[in-house]
């Protein structure tokens, strides 16, 4: 019985993939950081830690065929884009950018983070559009010295899952002015919504007040953990 279980714990174990230094990418402070990086996700004790809530992008397409390598975020890229609206969506070509969250504008989400980076610990998609969420991701982001690294996330869907509309990666990576999330394709005609939960940010802000610049935020608990039992 304790070598099933030593099993299983070091399958879990491997299951987080490790993207840190990938082709020498950015050293010690690489954008790929591994595991998913919320507070308390080892069971370790201390002070609670907010739970974490999205930021939610949604990327509409009206096309009547498939938009391939299609990018959102890139705050330093596209901030000043003629494709923005009025309103704060950004359109590019048949296929629309908004956010996902009441009250703010996508452009208002690109000015944030490009002052406020951010880790990311779950990323979770939802589209109703058959096939969209098994679209593969691609982290890229570079710094001002020129250096470049990126990083393909394959979704997959949890074979204990009941829906095929959503996938939850648990894959960690950081967000900042650099980055952006390419979309292998935006399917004719589809709608997908990319949640971001973060596991710790950075608002220089908080500084003028006397507290830590970075705070750490609890696991959502958007993915539960399978209860395995065994016989015998």
């Amino acid at each position: 019985m304790s070598n099933i279980r030593k099993y299983l714990a070091d399958a879990r174990a491997n299951a987080n993939e490790n993207f840190s230094n990938m082709n020498g990418g950015f050293a010690d402070d690489s954008n790929f950081i591994g595991g998913d990086g919320f507070f308390g996700a080892n069971g370790g004790g201390g002070a609670s830690a907010p739970t974490s809530q999205p930021y939610i992008v949604t990327v509409t397409s009206t096309a009547g065929v498939s938009t391939p390598s299609f990018a959102v975020l890139g705050s330093y890229e596209f901030i000043n884009n003629a494709g923005f609206t009025a309103g704060g969506d950004l359109v590019i070509g048949l296929v629309t950018v908004s956010s996902g969250i009441s009250g703010i504008t996508y452009r208002e989400m690109l000015y944030q983070f490009m002052q406020n980076p951010f880790s990311v610990g779950l990323t979770y998609l939802q589209s109703a559009t058959a096939n969209q969420v098994l679209e593969t991701l691609a982290i890229n982001t570079r710094d001002a010295n020129g250096n470049e690294a990126q990083k393909t996330l394959v979704p997959t869907i949890d074979p204990y899952q009941q829906q095929s509309t959503i996938v939850a990666m648990r894959y960690g990576y950081r967000i900042d002015g650099f980055t952006k999330i390419i979309i292998s394709n935006v399917l004719a005609a589809a709608t997908v919504k990319l949640y971001f939960y973060p596991s710790d940010n950075i608002n220089l802000a908080r500084g003028l007040a006397g507290r830590p610049v970075s705070e750490a935020f609890g696991n959502p608990g958007i993915v539960k953990a399978q209860t395995i039992r065994l016989q015998g």
